[in-house]
Parts: structure tokens; sequence; C-alpha cells
């Protein structure tokens, strides 16, 4: 913890090409903050001795992840859990927690393509969203199913609509995406999307979240991410920012007491 009168913030993400927005946060943050951006591509085992007052994992990548363990270990705090984010980062875990609680995930099966049940049109996902090509996601339209080892396998919905719900602190946003443009846009939250979000904050402990929704006839979750990328909100940078602000006075405020 630093004893500086400025804050000290690290946080995990790319040096370039990443989201604007984050960029214009960490720029914002420089403004009452010290803020250390930390390689994402290399693992940070010295992060103990920084002197953070917080850390931060803005995007996805092993060794982000492993820099917000260290940060767990050493007892720095961090804006979100580092438990939530492991079950998040486990596609299956993520999914079954989700349906344990009651929310309205999208069916889904698991294990090797025998194995599987589902009918297509389905999507394929690997187990893991950090494992060597984890982002590779495969839509079955028909068919039998040919995938080596096990696979997450979710029906496919087709969606009528499709939203991305952000929970940033006290705030709960989303953007909806235009099937013309596939541009996003922020819309007025839907109420039971306000529900789902608090939800899910509950379940996974997390200040910082983005959920993927699609409607058809209902509504279901199809991905939990403990990242965001607040894509179409428009004030963006200022509420990532507040989040940020008051955990670090938070922690201090800890600190300070011995809490």
């Amino acid at each position: 913890m630093s004893t500086a009168p400025r804050p000290r913030i690290g946080i995990t993400y790319k040096k370039r090409h990443g989201n604007p927005v984050k960029y214009r946060l960490f720029e914002r943050l420089r403004s009452w903050a010290d803020v250390v951006v930390l390689d994402h591509r290399r693992r940070h085992p010295d992060l103990p001795e920084m002197e953070l007052d917080l850390y931060h994992m803005a995007g996805w990548s092993p060794a982000a992840f492993a820099d917000f363990e260290v940060a767990r270990e050493a007892g720095i705090p961090t804006v979100n859990s580092y438990a939530g984010a492991v079950q998040t980062e486990d596609r299956l875990l993520a999914a079954r927690a989700c349906v344990d609680a009651g929310l309205p995930f999208v069916p889904f099966e698991y294990g090797r393509a025998d194995e599987i049940t589902l009918k297509p049109p389905v999507v394929v996902k690997p187990r893991h969203e950090l494992e060597p090509g984890g982002h590779r996601l495969d839509v079955v339209f028909s068919g039998a199913l040919r995938f080596e080892g096990e696979r997450l396998v979710e029906r496919y919905v087709v969606p009528a609509r499709s939203f991305k719900v952000f929970g940033v602190g006290s705030e709960i946003r989303a953007s909806e995406r235009h099937s013309r443009t596939d541009a996003w846009e922020e819309v007025r939250v839907p109420g039971r999307f306000v529900e789902l979000a608090a939800e899910v904050s509950t379940l996974f402990d997390l200040s910082v979240f983005e959920l993927d929704v699609v409607v058809h006839k209902s509504y279901y979750v199809i991905d939990v991410n403990p990242v965001v990328s607040l894509d179409g909100v428009e004030d963006a940078v200022e509420v990532y920012e507040t989040v940020l602000r008051r955990a670090c006075e938070d922690a201090r405020r800890r600190h300070r007491y011995g809490r």
C-alpha cells in the first residue's frame, strides 16, 4: 500500500491496439492517481513490491490472470474477486453456477462429440476462455458434431435482439446490437436485466462485468465476463473511472483504520 498522497493503481492491459475507452480511462485516472499499466503479455511476480493501492485486470490474458492471482495472494485490493474471475474463465463452471442459481442461461451440455445430445444448430466452445484457441467459437447448423476432446456445446438461439449488459459498480448499463450495422448503441436497461445483473454480481462477487444476452421469445445469458468493453455506452469513461476511484478510496480507508 502506497503512503503517497496520490493513490497508485496497477492495471494489466494491452499497451496498444486495445479498447479506446480504456486508454481514455487511463488518462483520466492519471489526473488523480499514479497509474502503472502492466504489459498483458508477461507476468509480474514483483507486483507486491510496487506499493499498489489497487490492482485491476482490465482485459483477458494468461499473464493478466497470473497478475490477478499474485495481487490476491499479496493482499492487494482488487475491484473484482479473484474467485469470481476464476469461475467465469471456466465456461462450464460459470454455466453450471448460473443454472444452479436459477438464471436464464442458454441450454448446454459438456462432453465429447459422441456424448452430446443437443441437436444443431449449436455453438461449440472450448471450456476455458484462456486456453489456446479459447476464443474460437464454432456454430454448427446441421449434421454430426465433430471436434477433438471435450467441449461446451450450447443451443444456438437465433437472436431477435442481442444485448450487452454491463455492471460497473452501482451502475448497470445496456447496449443493443443493430442488425443492419452491427454497431452497439446504449439503450434503457430493461427491468429484468437490472435484476439479472444484480444476481450475477452477487453470484460471482463481481463489481465490473459484462453479460452477453440474446432474446428470442425469452431471454438467455450466453456468456459472463469479468472484463467490460462498455460498447456503445456514452459516458463509459466516467462510469468506469467512478468505480475505480471508489475502490481506491475504500482500500485506503480500510488500510488507514486497519480493517
